[in-house]
């Protein structure tokens, strides 16, 4: 039944190798749960940005400026006329969104600079 030889695994305690992994999954998790809406975000704003550049045969400039800076504001995107470029040309428009998105994760701030353009073919 009981053997009179007890490995040291099986005595119930708990080595500092598996403390280290739980607090490294922690930290882990922590970290993707405040990344990952963050990037959901952006992909978001990126999308809307090609999907402006892509209609604005339709739209004027400042009606371009007004969506996006209202959709970024939305999704909490510190994104302003100052940071937003909408150029047209003859043929083509271009939308340019130059951000930087802060990470807060529990230790540090990550500062997550953000550079996106979006061409648009103008008929």
């Amino acid at each position: 039944m009981d053997s009179p030889i007890r490995r040291a695994t099986q005595r119930g305690a708990v080595t500092m190798k598996a403390i280290i992994s739980v607090v490294f999954l922690i930290l882990l998790v922590h970290t993707a749960y405040v990344f990952i809406p963050i990037y959901i975000a952006v992909y978001d704003f990126k999308s809307q940005m090609e999907t402006e550049a892509n209609r604005a045969t339709m739209k004027t400039d400042e009606a371009i400026y007004k969506t996006l800076i209202d959709y970024a504001k939305d999704l909490k995107i510190p994104v302003n006329k100052k940071n937003l470029k909408v150029s047209r040309s003859s043929d083509k428009i271009v939308i340019t969104a130059d951000y930087t998105m802060e990470v807060p994760t529990l230790f540090y701030n990550y500062e997550w600079n953000v550079s996106t353009e979006k061409v648009g073919v103008l008929f």
